[in-house]
């Protein structure tokens, strides 16, 4: 018997012009709804970004406010200036008056009668709290040049001085110790003293 050889037949359907649009269309769609969804995306980060940026802004500024008023009180520390009078020890000179100013990061700077004409400069130093966080105590530590006419040097003053704060901020006493030294070092004359102070408050214009 003669078998009859056929030809398989293709059965997979061709794509016609209809078929490639619809596949056209369809990856058309799917590329923009991509673009979409990209778009939004960025969007939301961009929007997440600025909702912190601003929360980091307003934390800031709060911060700098808090800073702000606490330097504002210094009911609790030195910090700011004062006018002061110095009381030495028997055998020192007569009393004499002092300008001081406390900065908030522990400086000090001060000044007082005549050190222009005896050739001193101005009093540099640092102070602290003594005693724990609640203390009304302070120490302060400065010292000052001393030179002749011609700008040799002729001593070296350093002062110790206690700061005892009263509860309205607006005044302080207390003791210090004053040591003389030579140009070279040596020591040459300790001594006591007393100081009293009254805070300088702002005095605007009517």
């Amino acid at each position: 018997m003669k078998l009859q050889q056929t030809t398989p037949q293709n059965t997979t359907r061709p794509i016609n012009g209809v078929s490639c649009f619809l596949l056209q269309t369809t990856k058309g769609e799917n590329i923009m709804f991509m673009k979409k969804m990209f778009l939004a995306l960025i969007i939301a980060a961009m929007t997440t970004m600025t909702v912190f940026a601003q929360s980091d802004e307003n934390q800031t500024q709060a911060n700098d406010e808090i800073t702000i008023k606490s330097n504002l009180d210094n009911s609790n520390n030195p910090t700011g200036s004062w006018i002061g009078v110095v009381t030495t020890a028997p055998g020192g000179p007569p009393p004499f008056r002092v300008l001081m100013n406390f900065t908030a990061d522990g400086g000090f700077v001060g000044t007082g009668d005549g050190d222009n004409f005896v050739g001193g400069s101005p009093q540099h130093g640092v102070w602290e709290r003594v005693g724990g966080k609640n203390s009304r105590r302070f120490a302060v530590t400065f010292r000052q040049l001393f030179y002749a006419p011609d700008s040799s040097p002729t001593r070296l003053v350093k002062v110790r001085q206690t700061v005892i704060l009263s509860r309205s901020g607006d005044t302080w006493h207390g003791p210090a110790k004053v040591d003389i030294f030579a140009p070279d070092g040596t020591l040459i004359f300790s001594g006591t003293a007393t100081a009293t102070a009254t805070r300088i408050q702002s005095e605007p214009l009517p």
